[in-house]
């Protein structure tokens, strides 16, 4: 039987939602790709990354840990992302709801952009700009989340939009490495920066796209309830805190970004073409893994996803001591993708499945945007402290060390929210 024939099959034998949630699939899928793809490639950490990390280090002459604290002061909003998702909690526009965050987010980072394009670029320019990006990412980021959130809850959908999530995290990052080593060889900065403007502003037109079942979301009638309320609400809910303690855990790496940087161009002494491909391959391979959960979370339960998924994790450190040499720093690379893109996937989902409703801004906000920044950019810090003092190899055992941590904590993950496959009643926070 064909593939098509065995979807019909199934929508048949299901009741009329879950019959027209397979219908509507390829439509969410499709929005929500689009609308993540050019929020990774708008980010200042996306097409203009790598060109920023040369600006800093070559034309300012920036040391490892000015780098670092470069990026930890400008990713400060970051920390705070549960705000601005508490804030789309509490206030969501009647006309446009979730998508009137996506077009001011849009159009404040594309003002900032061609500030950049025009003026002249210096230490304290480029730090301004981005904090001001940063925010008006954080705008996009808390309605863009609740959203996916949402309709993935409504559809039961938490595992496939969670390899959407992924894709449009990777996809993004590949093209920033390819695209990224290109222009900071080959253009002037203020040409990148139209650049990141130009894909920014495919979010703005975005927020008008009428989807169906964007739509039917954001008609939903919410429970009316005060701050304080809300906030003892997400306080008590268990599911969201382990689900987001362990995505702080696989994220606290203190031996990637910044030591891994400086280890392979300065140690290993790759070119910066050949650090663009690095970081290409090491993305792209996170794409297939990725892409494995979608079949997978339909077939098995996350708890055993989860389970598979962190041992698998836990490798990514030590191959990193492999990377000798140009040609084994790529097979590095293949194998670290290889090893990234299924856990995260899993962990996306688990943070999906353990938001509550009403709540999805402040919850994925908070579990995913801040937990990430402040796991990265504090592990980056520590990461080129001990660099400077211990080396790179030291920064990887700590790295694996925060990774193993996760496996006690899959023990604290409610046994309600995981032991169901994707398709099958869940039990979502109320």
């Amino acid at each position: 039987m064909s593939p098509d024939a065995e979807i019909l099959d199934e929508a048949a034998s299901l009741p009329r939602e879950a019959a027209e949630t397979i219908e509507a699939s390829p439509a969410i899928i499709g929005y929500f790709l689009l609308l993540f793809l050019a929020s990774g490639l708008g980010v200042p950490s996306g097409i203009a990354g790598i060109p920023l990390s040369y600006i800093l280090k070559d034309n300012l002459h920036l040391r490892p840990v000015d780098l670092a604290l470069f990026a930890a002061i400008a990713n400060t909003p970051t920390y705070f992302a549960f705000l601005f998702g508490f804030l789309r909690d509490r206030f969501r526009p009647p006309v446009m709801g979730d998508r009137a965050y996506l077009l001011i987010g849009a159009l404040i980072a594309i003002a900032s952009y061609l500030y950049l394009a025009v003026a002249p670029i210096n230490y304290f320019s480029l730090l301004h700009v981005c904090l001001i990006v940063v925010v008006a990412y954080l705008i996009i980021g808390a309605g863009a989340q609740a959203l996916m959130t949402g309709v993935a809850q409504q559809h039961l959908m938490t595992g496939r939009l969670s390899v959407v999530a992924g894709l449009a995290t990777y996809v993004p990052l590949v093209l920033s490495a390819l695209l990224g080593g290109w222009l900071i060889a080959h253009v002037a900065p203020r040409v990148t920066f139209t650049v990141a403007a130009f894909v920014t502003a495919m979010i703005a037109a975005q927020a008008f796209w009428p989807q169906r079942a964007v739509i039917e979301f954001e008609r939903l009638p919410t429970e009316a309830e005060t701050g304080k309320r809300a906030a003892w609400r997400l306080a008590r809910h268990r599911p969201i805190w382990p689900a987001a303690a362990i995505f702080f855990l696989y994220n606290f790496s203190p031996g990637w970004q910044t030591p891994m940087f400086y280890h392979l161009t300065e140690t290993v002494r790759i070119s910066s073409l050949l650090y663009g491909i690095f970081t290409a391959v090491q993305w792209s391979f996170f794409i297939p893994s990725a892409m494995l959960y979608a079949p997978l979370c339909r077939r098995f339960t996350l708890t055993s996803l989860l389970w598979s998924g962190t041992v698998i994790a836990i490798l990514q450190g030590p191959i990193m001591f492999l990377a000798q040499g140009p040609a084994s720093a790529i097979g590095v690379a293949v194998l670290f993708g290889l090893f990234g893109g299924f856990p995260t996937t899993a962990y996306v989902d688990l943070i999906m499945r353990s938001c509550p409703k009403g709540l999805e801004g402040t919850a994925m906000m908070l579990s995913v945007t801040t937990s990430l920044a402040i796991a990265s950019n504090s592990s980056n810090l520590l990461g080129s402290w001990i660099y400077l003092r211990g080396g790179f190899a030291s920064a990887v055992i700590i790295t694996t060390l925060a990774s193993l941590a996760i496996l006690p904590m899959l023990w604290w993950v409610p046994g309600s929210i995981t032991s169901t496959r994707e398709g099958e009643a869940q039990a979502f926070g109320t």
